[in-house]
């Protein structure tokens, strides 16, 4: 008889999938600019001339423009959103299959790493796309909040049992 799968499983393959289709997409495609100029008064985005920092070139509104330097930070704000999603379901998956716990969290953390080096390396193989190791580091950051997270309800449970969907 074949054991359910946990709802993590089914995270973690929703996750793989978003993130191949998005590497797969060039820039052009993935573009927010004309959306944004379009559909959002952008004329606060002014007020931020001060902020500039390097990103793989300059990121500021100066070098970008309203509607890219709002962008970037959309962009970079769902490369971490996505990553705490993975290594929430990761921690999950792996404290089901490996024990002692700090062990599952560095394996989940090891294969959310693994995961974001292949989603860059799959950007590069995509045109007009780049592979990024500050995206890398931003990944990873996500997946480390994630996992965090995940263990500090997790600490709180009876028993240290996985949590369960309702």
């Amino acid at each position: 008889m074949m054991k359910k799968i946990p709802w993590s499983g089914y995270v973690t393959l929703l996750v793989l999938i978003i993130l191949f289709i998005a590497s797969s997409m060039p820039y052009e495609e993935q573009s927010l600019k004309p959306g944004l100029s379009r559909y959002f008064n952008l004329d606060f985005v002014e007020q931020l001339r001060f902020i500039s920092f390097d990103y793989n070139g300059e990121v500021s509104v100066a070098a970008l423009g309203a509607s890219g330097f709002v962008e970037f930070f959309i962009r970079k704000s769902a490369h971490v959103s996505i990553f705490i999603v993975l290594g929430i379901a990761l921690i999950d998956l792996t404290i089901r299959l490996v024990r002692p716990v700090p062990l599952a969290a560095v394996f989940a953390y090891t294969l959310a790493i693994t995961i974001a080096v292949f989603d860059e390396f799959h950007q590069i193989l995509t045109g007009g796309r780049t592979g990024l190791i500050h995206d890398v580091l931003l990944d990873g950051t996500g997946a480390l909040i994630g996992i965090l997270f995940y263990l500090l309800i997790w600490k709180k449970r009876p028993n240290h049992q996985p949590v369960r969907s309702t």
